[in-house]
């Protein structure tokens, strides 16, 4: 426990200096975690004798993940698009018997090319919150918003499942996750989701939607990789965070969480 308590020390401080910091010191630092999600990625479905491709799904998820250094929600799109295009290229030059790796190849991509693509795109982008609409840097909200909502999720849950933990919510997915954990984690991320709001000053019916969506997203985004993980009967993604496991272990919630809350702020623009 102390191990795991001290890993996510460092590893917040470590992230709250890279959201101040912004611009590329955040945008690298999140190519380098994404592709070290790839690669845990990749050994996960080795278990299945699946196969990816990681060069081009490399080169897909850095395309994407690097364009939304731009901070530009039509220059991200558009690389997203191209992106995936040239993966869909390798159909030409692969035999039917590989098709299933192309599909787990091109779904890896998308998963972390726009899942953390959008965790970077969410700090500098100037085109997702109308101007005056917080007090501050409107990126370092947005990005703060997602990553407090998601860890309150996570935080939450797991406190109301092991103080209260008796309906099982997923049994064949997730054991140890609870109905009353879920309602935890929901309250949680909604309460500390409008406390940073409101901080910023950023409009509370807004916060309470997008908090409600978050705390929906984030639970959706932790059964999902936990399902790959029991799929590929393994208990972590990793090991290079001690304690804590592997890069989607910890990001797996944020991946669903980030793309919801730009796609929902790019549409209501």
């Amino acid at each position: 426990m102390k191990v795991r308590v001290l890993t996510a020390i460092v590893g917040i401080i470590a992230v709250l200096c890279l959201v101040w910091l912004g611009g590329w010191f955040l945008t690298g630092a999140v190519f380098l975690v994404s592709l070290i999600a790839l690669a845990e990625y990749d050994r996960m479905l080795k278990q299945l004798s699946i196969r990816i491709y990681r060069i081009p799904a490399a080169i897909a998820i850095g395309a994407v993940v690097l364009s939304a250094g731009f901070y530009s929600v039509k220059v991200f799109t558009a690389v997203i698009f191209l992106s995936f295009c040239l993966l869909l290229f390798l159909i030409l030059s692969i035999k039917k018997e590989e098709m299933t790796n192309l599909v787990y190849t091109s779904f890896g991509s998308l998963y972390f090319g726009l899942g953390f693509g959008t965790l970077a795109l969410l700090r500098g982008s100037r085109e997702l919150l109308p101007a005056g609409a917080v007090n501050g840097d409107p990126g370092i909200f947005l990005i703060l918003f997602a990553l407090v909502c998601t860890w309150a999720s996570d935080s939450f849950a797991y406190l109301a499942g092991k103080s209260f933990g008796k309906h099982k919510m997923a049994p064949h997915i997730s054991p140890n996750k609870t109905v009353e954990g879920l309602i935890g984690g929901v309250l949680g991320c909604v309460v500390l989701g409008m406390a940073i709001a409101y901080g910023f000053s950023y409009d509370m019916t807004h916060a309470f939607f997008l908090s409600l969506m978050a705390a929906v997203m984030a639970p959706v985004g932790d059964l999902f990789e936990s399902y790959i993980k029991r799929a590929c009967d393994i208990k972590d993604s990793g090991n290079i965070l001690p304690g804590h496991g592997g890069m989607m272990d910890r990001f797996d919630s944020l991946l669903f969480v980030a793309p919801s809350l730009a796609a929902v702020l790019a549409l209501l623009r």
